[in-house]
């Protein structure tokens, strides 16, 4: 079970102790009085009754005992913390007529309904909004291969940790497959066949800087990396990251030329930007 099914349930179960519990409390509340919790102070005292003993009511102040303890009288405050919450807490409830605990009951009963109706509700729009989004995760990486999950996300509007397992349960469908370059992932559809130069080169046109670099040497071969960090108004140091991750993928010819090491794409990547080249301007004119 997952995460956020676990914390829904919660939720509810949450609601229903807070939203009824009270509930409960009032619905006993019987002639004014919560069993258990007072007594009416106003009701008319009944005689006590005792086989062996005869009990008189005495014109004299009685000091009560308990456990061979003397009862003091305290005030409110001089009480516990503890004590003074329950007090507080019970106190007003001890005297509340019987019509009016049946009217909070029923309020407070209709609200814990009411809220679980809409959180119901809710979780049928989350659950149809999941259902519809395999679909919409799927169409996006067919019209945009090779993007990585960040770009999906920002692409289809889905938050990263739900991309990621609906990423996961899509790939186990076998309808996408993933790349990884520079050690991230990139997702391709299986509507569509691609080798391996492709989705190489289809991954680093993804990245905003890298693609600027993969396309400045595509139309000017032989860089330098200060005709790089020139052209491209980026520091020297970022242009030789950008070739460093390039070379590594093996997409770079190096060469020395005194001096001088100058770059220009392998003919290979050449020819497969080229074609995508090529059927961007075929869908523009289609």
């Amino acid at each position: 079970m997952e995460k956020e099914q676990l914390r829904e349930i919660g939720i509810i179960i949450l609601a229903i102790l807070i939203l009824f519990s009270a509930a409960v409390v009032l619905f006993f509340a019987e002639g004014g009085e919560i069993y258990g919790l007072n007594h009416d102070p106003n009701g008319p005292a009944k005689p006590l009754v005792h086989s062996k003993y005869v009990i008189e009511v005495v014109d004299e102040e009685i000091v009560p005992i308990y456990d061979g303890k003397e009862i003091k009288k305290v005030e409110l405050w001089q009480l516990p913390l503890r004590d003074i919450l329950a007090d507080v807490i019970t106190t007003p409830m001890a005297y509340i007529p019987p019509i009016t605990t049946r009217l909070i009951t029923l309020f407070i009963s209709s609200l814990g309904l009411a809220f679980i109706i809409l959180f119901h509700r809710e979780t049928r729009k989350k659950d149809q909004q999941d259902s519809e989004r395999p679909e919409k995760i799927l169409t996006y990486i067919t019209e945009n291969p090779g993007q990585s999950i960040q770009q999906i996300a920002n692409g289809t509007n889905i938050p990263r940790s739900s991309l990621r397992h609906h990423l996961r349960t899509t790939r186990m469908k076998s309808q996408i497959l993933e790349f990884r370059y520079s050690k991230n992932p990139h997702y391709f559809s299986k509507k569509k066949s691609y080798t391996d130069i492709e989705k190489l080169v289809l991954a680093v046109l993804s990245r905003e800087s890298e693609k600027a670099v993969f396309v400045e040497l595509f139309n000017n071969p032989k860089s330098t990396k200060q005709d790089l960090a020139e052209h491209l108004n980026v520091s020297e140091s970022a242009a030789h990251w950008h070739l460093k991750r390039l070379n590594a993928a093996k997409l770079l010819v190096v060469e020395t030329d005194g001096k001088q090491i100058r770059y220009r794409l392998t003919e290979e990547a050449e020819k497969t930007y080229r074609k995508f080249l090529q059927m961007e301007e075929a869908a523009r004119a289609g």
